[in-house]
């Protein structure tokens, strides 16, 4: 069974065809699910003019992402507004779900390092440089990438942990025992049973399945601790 990744990509410029392109070359391992969001477009604009709505923004990613499991998300640094960056559009997304994962593309790295430390990096000193990657850190960006090598990138990370994910074996684990139902430590899916847990993780029909998991994983660790004591 091809393994399913939902992949948010935020960008000023239509990317389909570049999604369409890697959904194509990954065919046969992957069954890609891109939520795309163009933050040019024009039912983001302002009224009356065509600078970007940062609430609007904020309500159309809430939308499309709130009741999905994102595997990995990208943006675009330059937005071409004044008014949000890439960074911005991390700690959008983190409200809604704080543990993704991002990649940031950029086309000019010097104006990026700017907005990180404040100022040029050959005036940094090492401490402002080593704060500058913590904060990288801190929000989750695995990797700052050019422009031009972010599909790439992208296809190297896909195939890179393919068959890794802790989602992906905890679903073939359920089906395993997929008639069986689920009765502890998430009151939510009582009653549930393997196999309509393991569907919702595959297909990241609801974001409580990463909840589930983060209670079956704190259970699991606490009956080692019980039986090691």
């Amino acid at each position: 069974m091809k393994e399913h990744r939902c992949i948010l990509l935020i960008d000023d410029k239509d990317q389909e065809d570049v999604s369409n392109s890697i959904k194509m070359q990954l065919r046969n391992d992957f069954d890609l699910e891109f939520i795309l969001i163009r933050t040019a477009a024009k039912e983001l604009k302002q009224e009356a003019s065509e600078d970007l709505d940062l609430e609007k923004l904020k309500t159309v990613i809430k939308e499309k992402i709130s009741r999905k499991r994102i595997d990995i998300a990208l943006t675009d640094f330059d937005l071409e507004s004044d008014g949000i960056n890439g960074l911005g559009i991390v700690r959008m997304v983190h409200e809604i779900h704080p543990g993704v994962s991002f990649l940031i593309y950029s086309g000019n790295w010097n104006k990026v390092i700017r907005t990180v430390i404040g100022k040029e990096y050959q005036q940094a000193s090492i401490e402002e440089l080593v704060g500058g990657i913590n904060n990288l850190i801190h929000d989750n960006i695995i990797n700052c990438i050019e422009r031009a090598d972010y599909k790439a990138d992208l296809i190297k990370y896909l195939q890179k942990n393919k068959g890794e994910s802790i989602e992906h074996r905890l679903s073939i684990l359920l089906r395993a025992n997929g008639d069986m139902k689920f009765e502890s430590c998430f009151p939510e899916f009582k009653g549930m049973s393997f196999n309509e847990i393991a569907d919702m993780i595959d297909n990241h029909s609801d974001a409580r399945s990463d909840e589930w998991i983060e209670a079956v994983l704190t259970q699991t660790i606490a009956y080692l601790v019980k039986v090691n004591q």
